[in-house]
């Protein structure tokens, strides 16, 4: 019927080639081609869904066909043109390979392409999911691809290309799709908005942009959804209740109390959300996006490059993930990832989003290596000042104690109880020129602790340039064994993360390369060495002290990791 409702997507077709969004550069190209009369016989189209590959492969069949074109573009008034959009042109004929993908349905159109077109130039033949094809049907289109009529044309579209067979791929001119911008899709959005009398706000359409994930007809499909259900203006908040997705407000809501370690505010933002009806996969895959927003934010100068927000969005993802450690952010990612596996598994699929938001928020994972060392920092600030008070020691010991207590949780250092000794020692008015964790300046500058002081400097650039090594080898100690060092770690986390192949390997060039002779490394727990023969032993001297001065340390975990890396 003529009056029959058509969907957005299908009213708002792109008739030429200028219409279609994101993909100028392909559109171009093809223009150009039709111009100057270098039309190939085969073409690949490839790209994800909505991004106007059946769209431009109709508007090429029109093109080469029309009879008045006008710079590649087709009139869309010629008879030609006019038979086409109404799919009544023979010359130009659509196979969906998804639901015709035998060797039958190839056969048939092979045996079309000897006669010639009826009425115009070429026959187009447009195969939509074309690596839906069996692979008998593959080998019978092969041979007319190889030796094709002059005028046959085939347009073969695909999401997926890397199933289609090489020999096929050789015998086409590929273009590759991208995915469609969130301004470019704003843009259509609002003309087309514009055009069909609906009511939106600017931040309805950014976030229409933005669920459309680079598909101009998703954006199309979601828009159509909402102004059914809306009476009125579409706003962020409508779109955000009829399309079930968690509010971006929410999300920062909910992850500011992840990064404050306040489980509780987590859990209930996210129960409210929940109750609502909304999917649990959806939620903690939102909640993921998110933390990777925020690690970008943190490891990349040019965020805006990889993140498809506003500026105001992204200033905000800065801000929060300034609040945090990039470790951290990881361990949330590896968290919400792993729950929402978990997740499907399960008959209440809340009880892993409830797992997950605890795990990331309980304190102690998310204080991380940071908290430990800034409480490490500020002692040694204290006790370098001479200002030692009762309040200073107690502090020393709890974080003493906090350290010992948690070296086996994510991100936990190792904080041993010889500092605290140093401590009470400068409360009693020694050494009060010494930090903690360093080596004394009235070490004699003669023999083995001649060498040893070399190291002296070794501490800051540790903190500086692996804080994550630095955790793990605050309290080893250092035992000399002649042509062989003994590393003795106090820790079962530290001694598997170091006891490989890979960090035994990185440790012995490193002695060595210190030592200016070959030396090896053997790696122990605490308890299985002689402690008699610990290098710089009137000194105190740890694994810190015997790195180099030199700028040779980056994040050494990534090197230490090894086999047994868990």
């Amino acid at each position: 019927m003529s009056g029959a409702y058509k969907a957005l997507y299908r009213k708002w077709r792109p008739l030429r080639f200028d219409e279609v969004v994101g993909q100028v550069h392909i559109s171009d190209t093809l223009k150009h081609s039709i111009t100057n009369s270098r039309i190939s016989h085969a073409y690949l189209f490839c790209g994800t869904r909505g991004t106007g590959k059946t769209s431009i492969a109709k508007i090429f069949a029109r093109a080469v066909n029309c009879l008045n074109p006008q710079n590649g573009e087709p009139c869309n008034k010629c008879t030609s043109c006019i038979q086409a959009l109404s799919s009544s042109l023979v010359d130009i004929s659509e196979l969906d390979a998804a639901s015709n993908n035998g060797v039958g349905n190839i056969r048939d159109i092979l045996g079309e392409v000897a006669y010639a077109p009826s009425s115009s130039k070429f026959k187009v033949y447009i195969i939509d999911e074309v690596h839906m094809l069996t692979t008998e049907a593959f080998n019978a289109l092969l041979k007319t691809l190889e030796e094709p009529p002059p005028h046959v044309i085939f347009i073969l579209a695909t999401t997926e290309p890397h199933k289609i067979p090489a020999t096929i791929l050789s015998r086409c001119q590929r273009f590759d799709f991208r995915r469609i911008g969130i301004p470019e899709i704003s843009k259509r959005l609002i003309e087309i908005t514009s055009a069909e009398g609906i009511s939106i706000t600017p931040d309805g359409v950014e976030l229409l942009a933005e669920l459309a994930n680079g598909s101009m007809r998703d954006g199309l499909s979601i828009l159509e959804q909402c102004s059914a259900f809306s009476n009125g203006e579409l706003t962020y908040d409508n779109i955000v209740d009829i399309v079930g997705i968690v509010d971006l407000r929410v999300l920062f809501d909910i992850s500011e109390a992840i990064l404050k370690g306040n489980s509780a505010a987590a859990l209930m933002l996210s129960d409210k959300f929940l109750n609502a009806g909304k999917e649990t996969q959806s939620f903690l895959e939102d909640l993921t996006a998110h933390f990777r927003n925020l690690l970008i934010c943190k490891s990349s100068d040019n965020p805006e490059n990889l993140i498809e927000k506003n500026e105001e969005t992204i200033s905000r993802y800065i801000s929060q993930a300034s609040e945090c450690s990039a470790e951290f952010i990881i361990y949330c990612i590896s968290t919400f990832s792993e729950y929402l596996n978990r997740s499907k598994l399960l008959s209440n699929p809340n009880i892993a989003v409830e797992t997950a938001i605890i795990k990331a928020s309980k304190p102690e994972y998310s204080a991380s290596n940071e908290a430990l060392l800034a409480r490490i920092e500020k002692l040694e600030r204290i006790i370098a000042s001479g200002n030692i008070t009762a309040a200073t020691k107690a502090e020393a010991k709890t974080t003493v104690l906090g350290s010992e207590n948690t070296n086996q949780e994510v991100g936990r250092g190792n904080f041993h109880t010889e500092q605290t000794e140093t401590v009470n020692k400068e409360s009693d008015g020694s050494n009060k020129n010494d930090s903690v964790g360093t080596i004394s300046s009235s070490l004699s500058e003669t023999g083995e602790e001649k060498q040893w002081s070399l190291w002296s400097e070794a501490l800051p650039v540790i903190k500086n340039e692996s804080k994550t090594l630095f955790a793990f080898l605050y309290s080893a100690r250092v035992l000399d064994r002649g042509n062989v060092i003994e590393i003795v770690l106090k820790s079962k986390v530290a001694y598997d993360k170091i006891a490989t192949p890979n960090g035994i390997k990185y440790l012995s060039e490193l002695f060595s390369k210190v030592n200016e002779s070959p030396l090896s490394v053997n790696v122990t727990m605490e308890g299985a060495s002689d402690s008699k023969n610990t290098l710089g032993a009137k000194s105190g001297h740890t694994i810190l002290d015997i790195a180099s001065k030199k700028n040779i340390l980056g994040d050494k975990m990534n090197i230490i990791g090894g086999e047994n890396n868990n």
